[in-house]
């Protein structure tokens, strides 16, 4: 039976969450492909046919079970947004992505991994460029329309985020009750407000 767009779609979708699930329970460098396709109910050999490498399919949980697949899933008109409303939409998405069970088992197997491992730390550096590159593009467009003032756009980008990483850390690795007794909308208003007061036009 020859595999029709939508099937080749949803079998990558089903690999890549056994992926997650087996790199959740067994860490990535323990991983096999063998522990995949065991988990997705497919033979190993299958897996190649969607993905080139282990590796390559780490990036695919990257790319579409992280914050990293709003970049390009984003419609155009909320980029039209006033700042405060389209940071606040923005915190929020990315809260509910990262909290969710599944990855934050993900990242708890993977924290290790990456402060001994070189490559998993610069692919991660990788994706934090990614992200910072597009917050900058959107503060800068918004600084140039006049709708807040000009400030250092890598330094503001790395501000939103060093706080919304740092408030991650502490509900979701630390436990921190005093983090953890906010929701994420409280936690996006007083992110965007605490920032957006040093960049309103004055």
């Amino acid at each position: 039976m020859a595999r029709t767009p939508k099937v080749v779609e949803d079998r990558r979708e089903h690999i890549i969450d056994a992926a997650m699930r087996v790199f959740s329970q067994k860490g990535f460098t323990k991983a096999t492909n063998k522990d995949i396709a065991r988990e997705a109910g497919i033979t190993p050999g299958l897996i190649y046919y969607y993905f080139e490498s282990k590796e390559a399919l780490l990036k695919a949980i990257i790319e579409t079970r992280s914050p990293v697949q709003l970049l390009n899933s984003l419609p155009q008109q909320m980029f039209e947004l006033p700042p405060e409303m389209f940071l606040r939409f923005l915190i929020q998405r990315v809260l509910g992505i990262v909290e969710t069970e599944n990855f934050i088992r993900l990242a708890r197997m993977l924290l290790p991994e990456i402060v001994h491992s070189p490559e998993m730390a610069s692919m991660l550096t990788a994706i934090f460029q990614r992200v910072l590159g597009f917050l900058g593009g959107f503060l800068d467009e918004k600084m140039q329309c006049g709708e807040l003032r000009r400030i250092d756009v890598a330094l503001a980008s790395q501000a939103i985020l060093g706080t919304v990483m740092g408030f991650v850390l502490r509900r979701q690795i630390l436990q921190d009750p005093a983090a953890l007794q906010y929701s994420h909308e409280q936690i996006a208003q007083s992110v965007v407000e605490t920032v957006l007061q040093g960049l309103l036009p004055r």
